[in-house]
C-alpha cells in the first residue's frame, strides 16, 4: 500500500508540474495534497525496531520522533487540513466567481499550504512530551489523567471533526448555490440542448462537485474509525492494550487507504487527468494546447464564465 502511494502521488505530481503553466488555485491545492500524501506514503515505510533503547536524550529523541511515527502523522494532518480548504476554495469560485481571480491566487494558496504544514505540525507537539525512553524500550504516559482526556477532545477536534464539518459544510453550500443557478440558467434555457453554453457550464459545476463528493466520502470512511478509536482511547473508554494492538493497526491502515484512493478518483473521474498521465509518457503535446486539470477557466463576467466541462 505504501508503493501504491507513492508511485500514485508521485505521479499527480508530476502532471501537476506537467501544467504549471495553466496551473490554477485548485491544480495547486491538488498537488499540494498529493505531496502531502507522498510524504505520508513514504513515512509508512517500516523502519527495522531496536532491541534497545537507551534512556538518554538521543533515546528520547528516537522515541518521540520514530517511534511515534511524528513525521508521518505531521505529513497526514496536513494532508487533512489541505483536503478541508478544497471545498472552500470551489464554494469561492462558485459562489463568487466575480471577485475569485482577486481573492484566492496561486501566492496565497502557497501561503496557506504553508500555514496548513506548520498548524500540522503543533497539532502533534505533545508528542514531544508523552513519548520517552524507560527501561530500555520507548513508552507513551500522559502526565495525568485529566492531560490525557483534554489532549484527546483537541485532536478529535482538530484532526477529524472541525476538517470534516467544513467539508461537508462546504460541499453543501456549495451544492445549494449551484442548484439556485441551475435554476436560473435553465429558466433562461427552457429546451435544455446540452450544446449550448449555459448547458456546458451547469455541467462542468456538477462534474467538479461530483469528485469533490467521492473525495470527502473516501476521507470520512477511511479516517472516522481511526480518529474515533484513539479519541475514545484517550476518553479511557477503550483500554490501553488498543494502542498498536491488531485491531489500531486494522484502523490505521484503513485511514492510509485515503493516501492512495485520491489519485485513483482523479484517473476514473478526470478524462483531462488521464490525458495528461498520457501525455507525461507517451505524448508530447504543446504546452499552449494544455489546460487545467482541475478548476475552470474565468472571465470578468459571471454569466460568461467558461469551465472545462471534463472536469
Amino acid at each position: 500500500m505504501s508503493m501504491l502511494g507513492i508511485v500514485g502521488n508521485l505521479v499527480v505530481i508530476l502532471v501537476v508540474l506537467q501544467r504549471r503553466h495553466t496551473c490554477r488555485s485548485t491544480d495547486a491545492l491538488i498537488g499540494a495534497l498529493a505531496a502531502a500524501d507522498f510524504l505520508t506514503s513514504v513515512f509508512m515505510v517500516p523502519l527495522p525496531t531496536p532491541l534497545r533503547v537507551p534512556e538518554t536524550w538521543l533515546g528520547d529523541v528516537y522515541c518521540q520522533v520514530v517511534y511515534t511515527s511524528m513525521p508521518m502523522w505531521v505529513s497526514v494532518d496536513a494532508s487533512i487540513f489541505i483536503l478541508a480548504l478544497i471545498p472552500i476554495e470551489r464554494y469561492i469560485a462558485i459562489a463568487h466567481p466575480l471577485h475569485f481571480k482577486r481573492l484566492v491566487t496561486r501566492q496565497r494558496v502557497g501561503k496557506v499550504v504553508a500555514l496548513t504544514w506548520m498548524a500540522a505540525f503543533l497539532a502533534n507537539v505533545f508528542l514531544f512530551f508523552v513519548a520517552s525512553a524507560k527501561g530500555n524500550k520507548c513508552t507513551e504516559v500522559f502526565q495525568s489523567r485529566i492531560a490525557q482526556i483534554i489532549s484527546g477532545i483537541m485532536l478529535y477536534l482538530v484532526q477529524f471533526l472541525i476538517p470534516a464539518f467544513i467539508m461537508l459544510v462546504a460541499q453543501a453550500l456549495t451544492a445549494l448555490v449551484l442548484h439556485r443557478q441551475s435554476g436560473r440558467r435553465l429558466g433562461e434555457n427552457s429546451k435544455g440542448n446540452k450544446l449550448n453554453p449555459s448547458a456546458k457550464y451547469l455541467v462542468a459545476r456538477k462534474s467538479v462537485l461530483k469528485i469533490l463528493f467521492v473525495v470527502v466520502v473516501v476521507f470520512l470512511i477511511s479516517w472516522t474509525p481511526t480518529q474515533t478509536g484513539y479519541f475514545l482511547y484517550n476518553l479511557r473508554v477503550l483500554p490501553s492494550s488498543y494502542l498498536y494492538s491488531p485491531l489500531y493497526f486494522a484502523v490505521v491502515v484503513l485511514g492510509f487507504c485515503n493516501s492512495c484512493a485520491n489519485p485513483v478518483i482523479y484517473t476514473i473521474r478526470n478524462p483531462e487527468f488521464r490525458k495528461a498521465i498520457r501525455e507525461l509518457f507517451i505524448s508530447k503535446t504543446s504546452t499552449s494546447r494544455r489546460t487545467a486539470l482541475f478548476s475552470e477557466k474565468i472571465t470578468g463576467d459571471t454569466d460568461s464564465t467558461i469551465y472545462n466541462v471534463d472536469v
